[in-house]
């Protein structure tokens, strides 16, 4: 089992790693599989990490991070011969800007749902899309919120500078403190909750800036309502 770096430390950028596997999948495609990795897999609405993996007579790209049952599998484009083989030390560099801006992306997506259900009780979030330029959550819910009263709210979250938190807890456990949820959680993953100051911790796997000042700030670009969903569209200053 892969041991994941990138949920300790969202910061981490560099790190030594041992190949376990080179392997290929059902396409053909090539993949690495790693001892421990700094590498995200694409996954609950965030994209994956990007980098490379190097070796004492080779580079590989990282193009695509996939996480299975059983695997976290490091896609790579093979621009010369393979000679990784298992057991072989390597340095791995993740794309620093590109995990900055994911990060961004997914903690600002923590930001609206928790102002949301706050400001507007009769919303409750249900699903978040954090990729770069796409970026949206959808709430359960018939009444679309205000859109300057949320603009205002917003940046006055921003502006405290709130810390985030992460931590891991049992689903009964969870829903008996905090509240009950209206959605499915994998099996294959632990229980790891993010919450960010006093609001209310929300399930997640992914990764987070350490406060909420570094968002900077949260530009809503369209409120849709349809069929008792609301979805907020979104972007990072």
């Amino acid at each position: 089992m892969t041991r994941q770096l990138y949920l300790q430390d969202a910061y981490l950028f560099e790190s030594d790693a041992c190949i376990a596997k080179y392997k290929k999948d059902e396409r053909d495609m090539p993949y690495l599989l790693l001892d421990q990795t700094i590498f995200y897999p694409q996954g609950g609405g965030q994209p994956c990490d990007h980098g490379k993996i190097i070796g004492g007579d080779f580079e590989y790209t990282v193009c695509n991070i996939r996480q299975t049952k059983n695997e976290i599998r490091h896609y790579i484009e093979l621009t010369q011969k393979a000679s990784a083989s298992t057991n072989c030390k390597v340095k791995c560099a993740i794309d620093k800007d590109r995990r900055l801006l994911n990060a961004r992306h997914h903690t600002a997506g923590h930001l609206l749902g928790n102002v949301v259900e706050l400001a507007f009780p009769s919303l409750k979030a249900i699903k978040c899309h954090a990729f770069p330029g796409e970026a949206y959550i959808e709430f359960l819910g018939a009444d679309p919120p205000d859109e300057q009263l949320l603009q205002k709210s917003l940046q006055n979250a921003i502006a405290q500078d709130l810390k985030t938190k992460v931590f891991e807890i049992d689903r009964d456990s969870f829903e008996l403190v905090y509240y009950k949820l209206p959605y499915e959680i994998p099996e294959n993953k632990n229980f790891r909750v993010m919450q960010i100051g006093n609001f209310a911790p929300v399930p997640c796997g992914g990764t987070h800036l350490a406060s909420i000042k570094e968002i900077v700030g949260i530009t809503l670009n369209k409120i849709k309502h349809k069929n008792s969903i609301v979805r907020i569209s979104f972007g990072v200053a």
